[in-house]
């Protein structure tokens, strides 16, 4: 379905976009109505209650911190940078937390024969 949004006027896009709108919390709506009786049903063929089967001490998972706001957004932790612990003396800029794979530059003076302390910070 296409719709030719250059042939509409101002108050025709406002009223499309107020119809999409409450299209989509509706969709939300029943999918969440969706969601919660899958996992009702789950719950029952377990033959256990839907808090136990949520339940942080039977799934040995903390429940994630929810902030509840009219759109149901959830609240994403944000995790600091990792320290810097090696640099390359020759360029500054290159550093190196010391997580993942070793920096094509750390590499190439490790393989010249220097030694990874002679990097730290």
């Amino acid at each position: 379905m296409t719709i030719n949004l250059d042939d509409l006027s101002v108050a025709e896009l406002e009223k499309l976009i107020k119809q999409a709108e409450r299209k989509l919390e509706k969709k939300r709506r029943d999918a969440v109505k969706s969601a919660q009786a899958e996992i009702e049903k789950i719950a029952k063929d377990l033959g256990v209650s839907v808090e136990d089967l949520l339940d942080e001490k039977t799934t040995g998972r903390k429940k994630a911190a929810r902030k509840v706001t009219r759109k149901k957004t959830t609240k994403v932790a944000v995790r600091k940078p990792a320290k810097i612990k090696y640099r390359n003396p020759a360029d500054s800029s290159q550093t190196w937390t010391g997580r993942g794979k070793r920096p094509v530059w750390l590499r190439e003076a490790l393989e010249k024969g220097g030694k990874l302390e002679d990097y730290e910070v």
